[in-house]
């Protein structure tokens, strides 16, 4: 599920730490003393989504109250848990990254606590070196990539701040070896829902590995937003079918000049009430502006277009929603940068 920033990880021990539940009686005494030196500090236990400790401070001017809520994340009653139940995967499935490791149905299936991820690509393929494995505690196999160039503009600002400005991959425990097809797989902890076994059997790759990994491109909303594949359907050190989803577009140049820009990838096909993701390069630092003509002719309203400034290294990226009611056909993004703008087509299923 990923490493949490320093003040999330003490919250999380902080919440997480074992406590006494104390008679009310012997509560109100302890506040009674206290409330003639410091005020009092209570931590009631808490069966709801979530745990609330309020820290009230009385002085002869005023009564400030301080309240910090928890994260739902490790919480099964909170909206979202259990998991969405998944099914039994194809044969061969975990083994051939590429088009044909996609899944059919919800593709956020077998991920725990799924409401707190925001899918941007149904399915995509990455490639990356292996730079750090661990065990999470919720049962999932956590791995870092650091990505090979043509895929490294799927990371986002909290990539960089809190992951070393790698992608972060994630194994749930329905893919993991050792877990009966069709049967649900053994909590880590708990009793919570972690879906139906896949058959699937992904093991975690060595550090220093380099592999392709196949999966849902999501944004983690508990963590900053940093980029994920997650679930990973297929890792291998090799691929064996055409990459689906995220389509690098033929350029005669690596690098734009200063003044210019490139349009570097884009999602196509993508089908109506999905996300769509393109990415560009110009000027360190350039203001930017993407618009996007329909099938029909009509110019997109979809929230996520429009203005974005490219980041240190000139790239720069939009993710927006394709509306449900969409017109197929072929549709035409163009990027603006300064007095230079480039253009590409995509195609609307």
């Amino acid at each position: 599920m990923g490493e949490w920033p320093p003040e999330a990880r003490r919250a999380r021990r902080q919440s997480d730490a074992p406590h006494t539940a104390w008679p009310a009686s012997v509560l109100l005494l302890v506040c009674v003393v206290a409330a003639a030196t410091s005020g009092c500090t209570a931590s009631p236990t808490s069966s709801g989504p979530a745990t609330i400790s309020t820290t009230a401070t009385t002085t002869a001017a005023a009564t400030t109250t301080t309240t910090t809520t928890s994260t739902d994340e490790d919480n099964p009653g909170a909206p979202g848990a259990p998991t969405v139940d998944g099914t039994v995967a194809k044969p061969g499935s975990g083994r051939a990254p590429g088009a044909s490791a996609c899944r059919s149905g919800d593709p956020l299936a077998n991920v725990y606590h799924p409401n707190r991820l925001q899918v941007v690509q149904s399915c995509t393929t990455v490639s990356g070196t292996v730079e750090s494995v661990r065990h999470e505690d919720d049962g999932d196999i956590h791995f870092d990539l650091a990505l090979d160039t043509p895929y490294a503009h799927l990371l986002t600002a909290a990539n960089t701040t809190y992951q070393h400005g790698w992608l972060v991959v994630e194994i749930v425990p329905a893919d993991e070896p050792g877990c009966t097809p069709g049967s649900p797989p053994k909590p880590a902890s708990g009793s919570y829902n972690y879906g139906i076994c896949t058959g699937a059997d992904e093991s975690a790759p060595a550090i220093g590995a380099h592999v392709y990994v196949t999966g849902p491109y999501v944004l983690d909303n508990d963590h900053s937003r940093w980029a994920e594949i997650h679930p990973a359907w297929a890792i291998s050190s090799t691929l064996t079918s055409t990459p689906p989803g995220t389509v690098p577009l033929p350029t005669s140049s690596s690098t734009p000049a200063p003044s210019g820009v490139r349009i570097v990838s884009v999602t196509s096909p993508v089908s109506a009430g999905s996300f769509a993701m393109l990415a560009a390069r110009s000027a360190p630092g350039a203001a930017c502006t993407l618009s996007v003509i329909l099938p029909s002719g009509a110019e997109s309203q979809s929230e996520g277009l429009g203005p974005a400034r490219a980041d240190g290294s000139g790239t720069v990226t939009w993710s927006w929603q394709t509306g449900s009611r969409t017109t197929p056909g072929t549709a035409t993004a163009t990027v603006s940068c300064g007095s230079s703008s480039a253009s590409a087509p995509f195609e609307i299923t």
